[in-house]
Order: structure tokens, then C-alpha cells, then sequence
């Protein structure tokens, strides 16, 4: 493992946590009227496959809007918080902040965990849908405000490790796909843009999901799933509506302000992009973690005990 790269203060080992929120749906109607929709700024890809790709339309995304209210009406559903996007000083990517109306309304139908109002599991699920929003849509990167600009490091899968700047100028995608073998990741060759437009057709929206915490604060341990409908394309291999999964691993070091110093992710990225580009198929990927969710226990643990040997003492 890496080692603590910061001296934070610890903090109580209580699991009620706070950190300043904005709620998305306030941002949205506080945007410029002409301010264009920033709903498709990334994930690109139809709501239902048609062959073309053709993105989301505007009507559309006004149907998923009232789908969305009257789902939280309904259920008396909240949707999730990404902090940090009220200041009007703000350099956005896009001319403004991002509309996050799809993704909330498939978070919230598709989920498989609800975590409790003011839960650590549902601080830390926000947390990093916070410093997504902020890699993704804020250009300067020491206007991120989810991270610790002086101590945050992060990699993925025992690849490099970005600081904090790094990290911003080649883009999430970047650092969490540096392990793969250039044949399926030529990141050398790849900027943040070319990362970015990779991915857009592919998905009409990829939410994202905490699935269990195991450590409080300063080091936080978490399971994640990622997940999203394959109405797109990747790399000209044409998705038919089909459920793709990623799930894995993380542990994140905060401050005691619940900003972000040390993170480490952990999955197989490899099973990912075979699975965009045809060469796997859906049901042959996530094994270990379909056998943990039926009560075979920790998919680590499958995972281990089915590749390693271990030799005799």
C-alpha cells in the first residue's frame, strides 16, 4: 500500500458527518437563462438505443426533469449533493454549471444501496460526486474546494501517482485507466479532451454509488459501483441497451475540513473497456463481485483465493 502522505488532525469517530452543500437543482434554476443545458457536457449517448447515437434532446431532457420531480415527490426521494457550485466567480468548462437532472434521476431509480440522511456512507457518496463535478467542469483546479490543494494525490490500480495538478490536466479518465496496458489505454497518446470524447456516446448517463463503508475518517475505506446503460458507441462498436457494470474498491485520506489528500481506487478497468469495445460480453465480467452480492462473501477474498497461491510455510 502507499503511505499517508499528510499529517491531517483526526476526527471523531462518530458516523454523523456534515460538509458545506449546494444542492444541484437550486444551481440549475439559479443559471443564466442563456446558459446553455450542461446536462450532455460528458456522457453523451441516447436514452434508448437508435443506432445513430444521436444525444439526448432538449425535450427529452425536459421529460426526464419532470420524471425526476415527481419520482422525489413520490418517494420523498432526495438528490444527491454536489457542493461547491454557487460561486459566480467560478471559470466553468462550459460556460456554466452542470445540469446533473439524468444522472440524478437514474441514480435514484437504479440504485442498490440507500444510505441513511447525514450517514458517513452518504457524506463520502457526495463527497466524491463533488470532486467529480469539480474535475470534470471547474478549468481552474485550485478552485476545487473538495480537495487539499497542497496534499492531494491519487491513483488507481498501483499506476502513477497524480498530484493535484497533474491530475487536472489529463482528466479523471486518465488517472484512473493509467494502469492498463497501452493496447487498451494509450494515455501517452490521449489528452483530457480526446479522454473525455472516448467515453461521450457511449452512455446517456453513469451514476455513480457508495456500497459500504468500512473506516471513518482521517483514512475512509468504501466499495463502489458504476454503472450505466450501453445505448451508445465506443470506438465504433454499437452498445444494445445492455447493463455496464464496474465495481471496486478505494480508500480516501481527508483533513479535517473532509477535503480530499489521499486517494487510492481499485478495479479491473480492463474487464471495462473489453466490455465497450465487444470483446466481452456483460455476464462474463464481475464474477467475484456477483458471487459476494449472493452471499459468497468478499469478492476480494473470491478473487484472491481463485489466482494466488500460497506458498507453505
Amino acid at each position: 500500500g502507499i503511505g499517508l502522505r499528510t499529517q491531517i488532525t483526526a476526527l471523531p469517530l462518530s458516523r454523523n458527518y456534515t460538509m458545506s452543500t449546494t444542492n444541484t437543482e437550486a444551481n440549475a434554476e439559479a443559471a443564466p437563462s442563456n446558459v446553455p443545458s450542461l446536462a450532455q457536457t460528458h456522457m453523451q449517448g441516447p436514452l434508448e438505443v437508435n443506432g445513430s447515437g444521436k444525444a439526448l434532446t432538449k425535450d427529452e431532457l425536459e421529460q426526464v426533469k419532470e420524471k425526476l420531480k415527481a419520482l422525489k415527490l413520490e418517494r420523498g426521494l432526495k438528490e444527491p449533493v454536489r457542493s461547491f457550485m454557487d460561486d459566480t466567480k467560478t471559470k466553468w468548462r462550459f460556460g456554466g454549471p452542470p445540469d446533473y437532472s439524468l444522472t440524478n434521476y437514474l441514480y435514484l431509480q437504479q440504485r442498490t444501496k440507500v444510505h441513511k440522511e447525514g450517514s458517513l456512507e452518504q457524506v463520502v457518496e457526495n463527497l466524491v460526486k463533488t470532486w467529480e463535478m469539480e474535475r470534470s467542469h471547474k478549468l481552474d483546479y485550485t478552485e476545487h474546494k473538495s480537495v487539499d490543494q497542497k496534499n492531494f494525490r491519487i491513483s488507481a490500480n498501483g499506476g502513477k501517482i497524480y498530484n493535484n495538478k497533474e491530475a487536472n490536466q489529463v482528466g479523471n479518465y486518465n488517472v484512473l485507466l493509467d494502469a492498463c496496458p497501452a493496447k487498451l489505454w494509450d494515455k501517452a497518446n490521449i489528452s483530457w479532451e480526446k479522454s473525455h470524447d472516448m467515453f461521450h456516446t457511449a452512455f446517456a448517463a453513469f451514476p455513480w454509488e457508495v456500497l459500504e463503508v468500512f473506516s471513518p475518517p482521517p483514512k475512509v475505506a468504501f466499495t463502489w459501483r458504476h454503472w450505466g446503460n450501453f445505448t451508445g458507441t465506443f470506438e465504433k462498436n454499437q452498445g444494445n441497451g445492455q447493463l455496464v457494470e464496474m465495481f471496486g474498491f478505494g480508500t480516501a485520506t481527508v483533513n479535517s475540513k473532509l477535503q480530499l489528500c489521499d486517494v487510492e481506487i481499485f478495479y479491473n478497468a480492463e474487464e471495462f473497456i473489453n466490455v465497450l469495445r465487444g470483446t466481452k460480453k456483460v455476464d462474463e465480467v464481475n464474477q467475484h463481485w456477483a458471487k459476494a452480492a449472493s452471499g459468497g462473501g468478499c469478492p476480494f477474498l473470491h478473487k484472491v483465493s481463485s489466482t494466488t497461491s500460497v506458498p507453505s510455510l
